[in-house]
């Protein structure tokens, strides 16, 4: 008890108190000048925030002026007419904006790979930006315009995405490539017509492309298209005799056309290589005995 009367406890005490009230006079302070600070850039925004706002609108001008010219084409894409009085008119754009200096073309190259960069760092509205001032001045280009696909492609706005790879067809019309990109958004999109059409128009292009070959033979399948389908799987399979899922489709598409005793050499080809295959065996004995009940029919009738 006598230690809390002495000098020294007494001055630990007036210390301690003395802390709390330094304390309490900084957290006044500091909430004050924090309300303040607050208060001004409501009342006085800084500078730098206009300045974002302004080139944010530039920007979203930008954006609209390339959207409505390129929603400004609303007929469906046909691959067969592309020397259409629309075609002409690209192209003829395309020529005017074809003379960049080679400085230009350098700038472009460059603003491509840090727009590429940016998408990969998931930026996509500074990526977006770079672009679309750069088609500003080459509206046309090829690595440009498919950049800004892919971003519209990750916000899920695959018509934008759709109608930039159409136009890019257009003047690019012997590129494999854009063709596998159109087909993939009208695949998301079930366009499975439009995409049947493209695929055979990548066909024509590059007869070896087995890709092609085989959505063909698997688009055309789900529309019903079994002959298309049949052809194509047939191509297929010349070049790839045991690929199992291949062999199961053709099956598939014979049965449809009433031509089950070749559907059943197919299936003994899946069987071969995946004996144990449930659904495969399944269909295959069920194959069999419509083909007896067939024959035996056939025999009643004749005699």
């Amino acid at each position: 008890m006598n230690f809390l009367i002495t000098d020294s406890f007494v001055k630990i005490e007036i210390l301690f108190l003395l802390i709390c009230l330094a304390y309490l006079a900084f957290s006044i302070i500091y909430e004050s000048f924090s309300i303040f600070i607050i208060m001004k850039n409501i009342v006085k925004p800084k500078r730098i925030i206009l300045e974002d706002e302004q080139i944010k609108a530039v920007i979203e001008e930008k954006l609209e002026q390339i959207e409505e010219e390129q929603l400004s084409d609303e007929t469906p894409y046909v691959p067969e007419t592309s020397q259409d009085k629309n075609t002409e008119e690209l192209q003829d754009n395309k020529s005017e904006q074809e003379d960049l200096t080679k400085d230009q073309k350098d700038i472009l190259i460059e603003i491509a790979r840090i727009a590429q960069t940016k998408i990969n760092r998931w930026e996509y509205s500074d990526a977006k930006a770079k672009i679309i001032e750069w088609l500003s001045i080459d509206k046309f280009n090829k690595q440009l315009n498919i950049l800004l696909a892919s971003i519209y492609e990750k916000d899920k706005d695959y018509k934008k995405a759709e109608l930039i790879y159409k136009d890019l067809i257009v003047l690019n019309e012997h590129d494999p490539d854009i063709y596998l990109k159109l087909w993939f958004l009208l695949s998301i999109q079930n366009k499975f017509e439009v995409a049947f059409e493209i695929y055979k128009k990548l066909h024509y292009l590059d007869k070896a492309n087995m890709e092609a070959i085989e959505m063909l033979a698997n688009i055309g399948h789900h529309l019903w298209y079994y002959e298309d389908s049949r052809l194509f799987a047939k191509i297929f399979l010349k070049k790839n005799p045991r690929n199992v899922d291949m062999l199961y489709l053709q099956s598939l598409n014979l049965i449809n056309l009433e031509d089950r005793i070749e559907a059943v050499e197919m299936l003994k080809k899946v069987r071969q290589l995946e004996p144990y295959n449930v659904k495969v065996n399944e269909l295959m004995d069920k194959l069999l005995l419509e083909i007896e009940l067939a024959k035996n029919f056939n025999n009643q009738k004749s005699e």
